[in-house]
């Protein structure tokens, strides 16, 4: 007999067993509070009222484990409380027996049952989450560029070497960033006062009149100690800006390292990115079919699922929706959580939204819950969907104004990795 609980001090033998098996050679980010890891694991259960790990049990023998976070997301200008798992870990020896699928079952009726509409992951693999609802967010893509190639305007006067004093600033800067960008989440308590714990990496912020406006975290990178001792990669982990001028000046500090740091490697969400660049190539001599250069590598961002249709509309009911009136039979198709497969009647009043327990529709729209989490997020368009056949429009001649109701001015950005 299966159960799933949050695990106590006693668990967390087992679970370093299952995560460092999953997980080889992953240096976990836990506080340092001294011990060995199994105690380092059991602080941060006790530490974090965040987050918590939960493990899948058969009798007493733990066989699967995650980390459920609670989180509050900027969704189109409103804070809602969303759910995240991460470090979704299986025992090798129990590989293809469903574990990972009763698992991950848990923590969609674990947030459902909370009255949560959205949550979200970061995948280790896409096809095993789309099969389980998740929809695929905003891209994630990777430039590897020389300092040089970065926009220098050779002013930095107000780059800082981020220190112990100026840490609530940078933090209140992050939270500005959340209020302003559909997508970002809140630093949780713990992540904010662990942020400048890492010994690795080093921060340098845009400061002008006591107020921090930009920020960024990296980290050096050696490259081969007997080629050159002195060169290094420089990894941004985090860059953050609320103004052009704040921007400017942290590519000015990266672009000033030229003389020692070999490549600078940037993981953004931005798609505009490369027109910052003199030369966004990668650096490969590769062509792309048609002469075309090499300029980044594109990875799949965070994934994001509707949990329940009608509870989202309700969360939403101060967002405008293309400032359409109209009224929409959206019919989603969830197979892996049947109580959200619905057929949610959706009145649209100038762009504001409102479920209805009767009516009859303008038009009817039916998908599956991925490609609909996806559309609702705002990484794909609704005609794209259309063009794609991912959506069943009853009358085609609304696709232009369906397009315009759920088009989005930004795409979400997630820079929370967990």
């Amino acid at each position: 007999m299966r159960n799933i609980r949050e695990l106590v001090g006693e668990d967390f033998e087992q679970y370093v067993h299952i995560i460092q098996s999953a997980f080889p050679g992953t240096q976990f980010d836990l506080p340092d509070a001294g011990g060995n890891l199994r105690e380092r694991f059991v602080q941060a259960q006790k530490l974090d009222t965040s987050s918590k790990y939960y493990g899948l049990f058969e009798e007493e023998t733990m066989i699967g484990s995650m980390k459920l976070h609670h989180y509050r997301m900027n969704v189109y200008s409103h804070m809602l409380t969303v759910g995240g798992v991460g470090l979704v870990a299986v025992d090798f020896m129990r590989k293809k027996e469903k574990v990972g699928r009763d698992m991950l079952s848990y923590f969609l009726h674990y947030f459902r049952d909370r009255g949560v509409s959205i949550v979200l992951l970061n995948p280790f693999r896409v096809d095993f989450y789309k099969q389980m609802g998740f929809g695929v967010g905003t891209t994630v893509s990777q430039y590897r560029v020389h300092p040089s190639q970065i926009q220098n305007r050779r002013i930095k006067k107000h780059i800082i070497r981020v220190t112990e004093r100026d840490h609530e600033l940078v933090l209140a800067c992050y939270q500005r960033c959340v209020e302003r960008q559909h997508g970002m989440i809140a630093k949780t308590e713990t992540e904010g006062k662990y942020m400048f714990a890492d010994s690795d990496t080093q921060t340098v912020a845009y400061k002008k009149d006591g107020k921090v406006e930009g920020y960024l975290v990296f980290a050096f990178k050696r490259l081969n100690p007997e080629d050159n001792f002195s060169a290094s990669d420089l990894i941004v982990k985090e860059w953050l800006y609320e103004t052009p001028e704040a921007f400017s000046e942290l590519c000015s500090f990266l672009s000033s390292q030229a003389d020692q740091i070999h490549r600078i490697i940037i993981n953004t969400q931005e798609e505009d990115f490369y027109h910052v660049l003199a030369d966004p190539s990668n650096g490969y001599d590769s062509l792309l079919p048609g002469s075309h250069i090499q300029m980044n590598t594109t990875g799949v961002g965070a994934m994001y699922r509707v949990i329940h249709v009608g509870k989202l509309f309700a969360d939403l009911s101060n967002h405008n929706f293309g400032g359409k009136t109209m009224t929409i039979e959206i019919r989603v198709q969830d197979k892996f959580l049947p109580e959200n497969q619905e057929s949610a009647l959706v009145h649209f009043q100038a762009g504001r939204a409102s479920v209805c327990s009767e009516g009859i529709p303008d038009v009817s729209m039916e998908l599956d819950i991925s490609d609909f989490s996806s559309l609702i997020i705002g990484s794909i368009s609704f005609q794209k969907l259309f063009d794609y056949s991912l959506v069943k429009v009853s009358d085609p001649a609304f696709v232009k104004e369906l397009d315009e109701l759920f088009h989005v001015g930004q795409k979400p950005i997630c820079t929370t990795f967990f």
